[in-house]
């Protein structure tokens, strides 16, 4: 398992929320408003206050979408 040394830095193999929505192509609030309506995964781990989602997580869930883009 990977850690941070910095706790502002994420591993690499874990998205923030403003990477989830980039991927999507959306705004990040609009990714954190789907995650707080739980229209969206919530975060696979926290790391601090900051919360992370695996890429596959992110893809599964974008390809079950009745109107998925990727």
């Amino acid at each position: 398992m990977t850690t941070a040394t910095d706790p502002t830095e994420l591993p690499d193999d874990w998205w923030t929320a403003a990477e989830c929505a980039a991927y999507l192509g959306i705004a990040r609030g609009t990714w954190t408003a789907y995650v707080a309506r739980e229209q969206a995964p919530a975060p696979d781990r926290m790391f601090g206050r900051s919360p992370a989602w695996r890429p596959k997580t992110v893809k599964t869930w974008a390809q079950s979408r009745p109107r998925h883009s990727k």
